[in-house]
């Protein structure tokens, strides 16, 4: 586990705040608190105007397998341990922070945009929306630029029809979770080929 830590601090670390936070909600937390926790970092736009900053970052920590599914979940986890490992190996602890930051923000805020530009029938201002789900990913996206050039390209479209093929869709726009995990896909993948990029360029390679 100490040299876990010491090789990928980034995913290890997170993996492990996800899990501590899992436990107390699961196991030391009455019901109602473990409610309002993930009701408080969710990232709606209640939450946004009132507290943006705990939301935006908190809501990246907290799972919710009844809302996700234990399926959805523990792929999302095991995501973020392969891709965001593979990452942070490639470019760097700093750097893949930055990539999966990018991604989970970005893609809040786009969510965010296009919840409250009305495309939806009902009032999603207080609907909970947390997960691992953009940061695993942004790195996953991240990633793609460090594969096989004639993998690239599937592998891409890969990620984006994961959220969209399941998708409910509202005229030409699906649902809000499958517009932002497709947003965390394309911002991850920019900011990933440009962490890459820089990091490559850093070594001389």
């Amino acid at each position: 586990m100490r040299e876990r830590f010491r090789r990928h601090p980034v995913t290890a670390g997170y993996l492990s705040a996800v899990a501590v936070l899992a436990l107390l909600t699961r196991f030391v937390f009455a019901d109602a608190m473990s409610a309002q926790v993930r009701a408080s970092l969710s990232t709606n736009a209640a939450n946004l105007d009132d507290h943006p900053v705990n939301a935006l970052l908190g809501s990246a920590f907290v799972l919710d397998p009844a809302g996700d599914g234990l399926a959805a979940t523990g792929l999302a986890l095991l995501g973020v341990a392969v891709c965001l490992g593979a990452l942070e190996r490639e470019v760097g602890p700093w750097r893949a922070v930055a990539v999966v930051l990018a991604g989970h923000v970005g893609a809040t805020l786009v969510t965010a945009l296009v919840i409250s530009s009305g495309v939806y029938p009902t009032d999603l201002a207080d609907v909970v929306d947390v997960g691992p789900a953009y940061v695993a990913l942004a790195a996953a996206a991240g990633i793609t630029v460090l594969g096989p050039v004639v993998l690239r390209a599937p592998w891409l479209v890969l990620l984006l029809a994961f959220p969209l093929a399941g998708a409910e869709w509202f005229g030409a726009v699906p649902e809000f979770a499958a517009v932002g995990q497709a947003a965390a896909v394309l911002i991850g993948l920019c900011a990933g080929t440009l962490a890459v990029g820089r990091a490559y360029a850093a070594v001389g390679r």
